[in-house]
Protein backbone atom coordinates (compact mmCIF):
# COMPACT_ATOMS: atom_id res chain seq x y z
CA UNK A 1 0.00 0.00 0.00
CA UNK A 2 3.08 1.99 -0.31
CA UNK A 3 1.48 3.73 -3.55
CA UNK A 4 -1.80 4.74 -1.99
CA UNK A 5 -0.29 6.52 1.20
CA UNK A 6 2.06 8.40 -0.80
CA UNK A 7 -0.66 9.72 -3.56
CA UNK A 8 -2.90 10.01 -0.23
CA UNK A 9 -0.37 12.59 1.17
CA UNK A 10 0.25 14.23 -1.55
CA UNK A 11 -3.63 14.82 -2.16
CA UNK A 12 -4.10 15.16 1.68
CA UNK A 13 -4.28 19.36 1.38
CA UNK A 14 -6.42 19.23 -1.78
CA UNK A 15 -8.06 16.30 0.35
CA UNK A 16 -8.95 18.35 3.21
CA UNK A 17 -10.05 21.74 1.30
CA UNK A 18 -12.64 19.72 -0.97
CA UNK A 19 -14.26 18.14 2.12
CA UNK A 20 -14.60 21.60 4.01
CA UNK A 21 -16.00 22.28 1.19
CA UNK A 22 -18.62 19.95 0.58
CA UNK A 23 -19.17 20.17 4.21
CA UNK A 24 -20.42 23.99 3.77
CA UNK A 25 -22.65 23.56 0.92
CA UNK A 26 -24.49 20.80 2.29
CA UNK A 27 -25.23 22.34 5.85
CA UNK A 28 -26.17 25.58 3.73
CA UNK A 29 -28.97 23.56 1.04
CA UNK A 30 -30.20 21.75 4.58
CA UNK A 31 -30.51 24.58 6.63
CA UNK A 32 -32.52 26.15 3.49
CA UNK A 33 -35.04 23.83 3.72
CA UNK A 34 -37.28 25.60 5.67
CA UNK A 35 -37.53 28.47 3.37
CA UNK A 36 -38.89 26.02 0.54
CA UNK A 37 -40.94 23.75 2.69
CA UNK A 38 -43.04 26.46 4.19
CA UNK A 39 -43.49 28.02 0.63
CA UNK A 40 -46.17 26.24 -1.38
CA UNK A 41 -45.79 28.12 -4.57
CA UNK A 42 -42.63 26.61 -5.23
CA UNK A 43 -44.38 23.26 -5.65
CA UNK A 44 -46.66 24.61 -8.33
CA UNK A 45 -43.87 26.68 -10.21
CA UNK A 46 -42.07 22.72 -10.30
CA UNK A 47 -45.61 20.93 -11.91
CA UNK A 48 -45.21 23.37 -15.02
CA UNK A 49 -42.31 22.37 -15.63
CA UNK A 50 -41.78 19.96 -18.33
CA UNK A 51 -41.70 15.90 -17.79
CA UNK A 52 -38.39 15.23 -18.52
CA UNK A 53 -37.21 18.40 -15.99
CA UNK A 54 -38.67 17.40 -13.65
CA UNK A 55 -37.32 13.97 -14.06
CA UNK A 56 -33.67 15.22 -13.93
CA UNK A 57 -34.62 17.40 -10.93
CA UNK A 58 -35.14 14.00 -9.06
CA UNK A 59 -38.85 14.68 -8.78
CA UNK A 60 -40.33 12.32 -10.83
CA UNK A 61 -42.47 9.42 -8.56
CA UNK A 62 -44.77 12.14 -6.78
CA UNK A 63 -41.37 13.53 -5.00
CA UNK A 64 -42.43 16.99 -4.48
CA UNK A 65 -40.02 19.87 -3.52
CA UNK A 66 -41.69 20.98 -0.53
CA UNK A 67 -40.97 17.66 0.98
CA UNK A 68 -37.26 16.61 2.51
CA UNK A 69 -36.47 14.26 -0.58
CA UNK A 70 -37.62 15.73 -3.25
CA UNK A 71 -36.23 19.15 -1.97
CA UNK A 72 -32.81 17.00 -1.23
CA UNK A 73 -33.32 15.57 -4.57
CA UNK A 74 -33.69 18.54 -6.74
CA UNK A 75 -31.08 20.94 -5.11
CA UNK A 76 -28.04 18.57 -4.29
CA UNK A 77 -28.36 14.78 -5.35
CA UNK A 78 -29.02 15.34 -9.14
CA UNK A 79 -26.88 18.29 -9.14
CA UNK A 80 -24.14 19.50 -6.57
CA UNK A 81 -23.17 16.24 -5.39
CA UNK A 82 -22.67 14.46 -8.38
CA UNK A 83 -21.01 17.34 -10.16
CA UNK A 84 -18.61 17.29 -7.54
CA UNK A 85 -17.89 13.97 -6.88
CA UNK A 86 -17.37 13.87 -10.66
CA UNK A 87 -14.96 16.48 -11.15
CA UNK A 88 -12.93 15.21 -8.13
CA UNK A 89 -12.33 11.77 -9.50
CA UNK A 90 -12.25 12.60 -13.14
CA UNK A 91 -9.16 14.47 -12.03
CA UNK A 92 -7.79 12.49 -9.48
CA UNK A 93 -7.86 9.53 -12.27
CA UNK A 94 -6.23 11.19 -15.33
CA UNK A 95 -3.99 12.99 -13.09
CA UNK A 96 -2.44 9.67 -11.57
CA UNK A 97 -1.54 8.05 -14.67
CA UNK A 98 -1.27 10.26 -17.80
CA UNK A 99 -0.71 13.60 -15.73
CA UNK A 100 2.34 11.72 -13.63
CA UNK A 101 3.79 10.31 -17.18
CA UNK A 102 3.37 13.92 -19.13
CA UNK A 103 5.03 15.33 -15.55
CA UNK A 104 7.98 12.88 -15.92
CA UNK A 105 7.49 11.67 -12.69
CA UNK A 106 5.99 8.47 -13.78
CA UNK A 107 9.53 6.33 -14.68
CA UNK A 108 10.30 7.15 -11.51
CA UNK A 109 8.01 5.89 -9.54
CA UNK A 110 8.11 2.53 -11.65
CA UNK A 111 11.52 2.56 -11.22
CA UNK A 112 10.76 0.92 -7.58
CA UNK A 113 9.98 -2.80 -6.84
CA UNK A 114 6.42 -2.68 -7.89
CA UNK A 115 4.64 -3.88 -11.07
CA UNK A 116 2.56 -1.89 -13.30
CA UNK A 117 -0.64 -3.97 -12.41
CA UNK A 118 0.46 -2.80 -8.72
CA UNK A 119 1.12 0.49 -9.24
CA UNK A 120 -2.45 0.70 -11.44
CA UNK A 121 -4.53 -1.11 -8.58
CA UNK A 122 -3.11 1.19 -6.16
CA UNK A 123 -3.80 3.78 -7.76
CA UNK A 124 -7.47 3.19 -8.49
CA UNK A 125 -7.30 2.51 -4.43
CA UNK A 126 -6.43 5.35 -3.79
CA UNK A 127 -9.35 7.32 -5.63
CA UNK A 128 -11.55 5.17 -4.44
CA UNK A 129 -10.77 6.28 -0.23
CA UNK A 130 -10.52 10.17 -1.94
CA UNK A 131 -14.16 9.50 -3.22
CA UNK A 132 -15.15 7.87 0.37
CA UNK A 133 -13.88 10.60 2.14
CA UNK A 134 -15.82 13.18 0.65
CA UNK A 135 -18.56 10.74 0.50
CA UNK A 136 -18.50 9.97 4.31
CA UNK A 137 -18.23 14.03 4.52
CA UNK A 138 -21.38 14.48 3.37
CA UNK A 139 -23.04 11.39 4.93
CA UNK A 140 -22.32 12.61 8.31
CA UNK A 141 -23.19 16.45 7.80
CA UNK A 142 -26.73 15.43 6.83
CA UNK A 143 -27.08 13.17 9.98
CA UNK A 144 -25.83 15.97 12.22
CA UNK A 145 -27.46 19.16 10.45
CA UNK A 146 -30.78 17.42 9.13
CA UNK A 147 -32.51 17.25 12.95
CA UNK A 148 -32.05 21.19 12.82
CA UNK A 149 -34.52 21.35 10.35
CA UNK A 150 -36.61 18.66 11.18
CA UNK A 151 -35.26 16.77 7.86
CA UNK A 152 -37.02 13.59 8.85
CA UNK A 153 -35.11 11.74 6.49
CA UNK A 154 -33.33 8.41 8.14
CA UNK A 155 -29.51 7.60 7.76
CA UNK A 156 -30.32 4.83 5.70
CA UNK A 157 -31.45 7.36 2.52
CA UNK A 158 -28.15 9.15 3.45
CA UNK A 159 -26.18 6.37 2.68
CA UNK A 160 -28.03 5.03 -0.02
CA UNK A 161 -28.21 7.94 -2.00
CA UNK A 162 -25.02 9.51 -1.38
CA UNK A 163 -23.10 5.48 -2.44
CA UNK A 164 -25.04 5.28 -5.26
CA UNK A 165 -23.60 8.98 -6.22
CA UNK A 166 -19.92 8.12 -5.64
CA UNK A 167 -20.19 4.51 -7.50
CA UNK A 168 -21.52 6.95 -10.50
CA UNK A 169 -18.45 9.32 -9.85
CA UNK A 170 -16.11 6.02 -9.95
CA UNK A 171 -17.76 5.12 -12.85
CA UNK A 172 -16.52 8.07 -15.27
CA UNK A 173 -13.25 8.26 -12.70
CA UNK A 174 -12.27 4.94 -13.45
CA UNK A 175 -13.06 5.62 -17.25
CA UNK A 176 -10.86 8.77 -17.17
CA UNK A 177 -8.09 6.76 -15.22
CA UNK A 178 -7.75 3.64 -17.85
CA UNK A 179 -8.22 6.13 -20.75
CA UNK A 180 -5.40 7.63 -19.54
CA UNK A 181 -3.33 4.71 -18.83
CA UNK A 182 -3.80 3.14 -22.13
CA UNK A 183 -3.15 6.84 -23.93
CA UNK A 184 -0.60 8.53 -21.19
CA UNK A 185 -2.98 11.97 -22.88
CA UNK A 186 -4.15 13.73 -20.25
CA UNK A 187 -5.82 15.76 -22.42
CA UNK A 188 -7.65 13.15 -24.45
CA UNK A 189 -8.79 11.25 -21.13
CA UNK A 190 -10.25 14.33 -19.50
CA UNK A 191 -11.91 15.55 -22.56
CA UNK A 192 -13.19 11.67 -23.55
CA UNK A 193 -14.33 11.17 -20.12
CA UNK A 194 -16.04 14.57 -19.94
CA UNK A 195 -17.88 13.90 -23.05
CA UNK A 196 -18.69 11.18 -22.32
CA UNK A 197 -20.45 12.26 -19.00
CA UNK A 198 -22.57 15.04 -20.43
CA UNK A 199 -23.50 12.83 -23.22
CA UNK A 200 -24.80 10.17 -20.73
CA UNK A 201 -26.79 12.71 -18.05
CA UNK A 202 -28.27 13.78 -21.66
CA UNK A 203 -29.34 10.59 -22.58
CA UNK A 204 -30.22 9.52 -19.15
CA UNK A 205 -32.77 13.16 -18.97
CA UNK A 206 -33.69 13.09 -22.54
CA UNK A 207 -34.31 9.27 -23.77
CA UNK A 208 -37.34 8.83 -21.55
CA UNK A 209 -39.54 11.69 -23.72
CA UNK A 210 -38.10 11.14 -26.94
CA UNK A 211 -39.81 8.73 -29.16
CA UNK A 212 -36.60 7.70 -31.14
CA UNK A 213 -34.61 6.94 -27.94
CA UNK A 214 -36.97 5.94 -26.18
CA UNK A 215 -35.38 3.12 -23.48
CA UNK A 216 -32.07 4.15 -23.74
CA UNK A 217 -31.61 5.88 -20.91
CA UNK A 218 -30.69 2.60 -19.20
CA UNK A 219 -27.45 3.04 -21.18
CA UNK A 220 -26.73 5.91 -18.93
CA UNK A 221 -25.25 5.06 -15.64
CA UNK A 222 -27.14 8.45 -13.91
CA UNK A 223 -30.24 6.02 -14.82
CA UNK A 224 -28.45 3.41 -12.46
CA UNK A 225 -27.81 6.14 -10.37
CA UNK A 226 -31.00 7.30 -9.72
CA UNK A 227 -33.40 4.48 -10.19
CA UNK A 228 -35.53 3.59 -7.48
CA UNK A 229 -35.33 6.41 -5.55
CA UNK A 230 -32.43 5.66 -3.52
CA UNK A 231 -33.37 8.92 -1.31
CA UNK A 232 -36.64 7.34 0.09
CA UNK A 233 -36.25 3.66 -0.82
CA UNK A 234 -31.97 3.73 0.50
CA UNK A 235 -29.29 2.03 -1.65
CA UNK A 236 -30.69 -0.39 -4.51
CA UNK A 237 -28.44 -3.11 -4.74
CA UNK A 238 -28.75 -4.35 -8.11
CA UNK A 239 -28.12 -0.80 -9.17
CA UNK A 240 -25.20 -0.48 -7.21
CA UNK A 241 -24.20 -3.67 -8.53
CA UNK A 242 -24.17 -2.37 -12.28
CA UNK A 243 -22.32 0.77 -11.66
CA UNK A 244 -19.56 -1.29 -9.78
CA UNK A 245 -19.27 -3.63 -13.00
CA UNK A 246 -18.89 -0.79 -15.61
CA UNK A 247 -15.95 0.56 -12.84
CA UNK A 248 -14.53 -2.65 -12.53
CA UNK A 249 -14.73 -3.30 -17.05
CA UNK A 250 -12.44 0.11 -16.88
CA UNK A 251 -10.02 -1.02 -14.56
CA UNK A 252 -9.37 -4.38 -16.38
CA UNK A 253 -8.86 -1.97 -19.23
CA UNK A 254 -6.88 0.20 -17.33
CA UNK A 255 -4.63 -2.82 -16.16
CA UNK A 256 -4.35 -3.90 -19.36
CA UNK A 257 -3.19 -1.33 -21.39
CA UNK A 258 -0.75 0.17 -19.21
CA UNK A 259 0.85 -3.01 -18.33
CA UNK A 260 1.30 -2.70 -22.98
CA UNK A 261 2.17 0.38 -23.18
CA UNK A 262 5.62 2.34 -23.84
CA UNK A 263 6.14 4.91 -20.83
CA UNK A 264 7.09 8.13 -22.05
CA UNK A 265 10.21 9.88 -19.91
Amino acid sequence: MIIVRRTLRSRRRSLIWWAIGLFAITAIIVLAYPSVRDTASFQDIVEDYPEFVQEILGLGGGLAITEAGGYLNSQFYTSILPITLLIFLVAFGVRETAGDEKEGVLDLLLAHPVTRTRFVLEKMGSMVAGGAVLTAVTVLTLVAVGPVVDLGLGVSSHIGVCVSLLLLGLVFGMTGLAIGAVTGNRAVAMGAVSGAAIGSYLLWGLAAVIDGVSGLERLSPFFWAFAGDPVVDGLQVGNALVLTGISVVAAVVAVWGFGRRDIRV
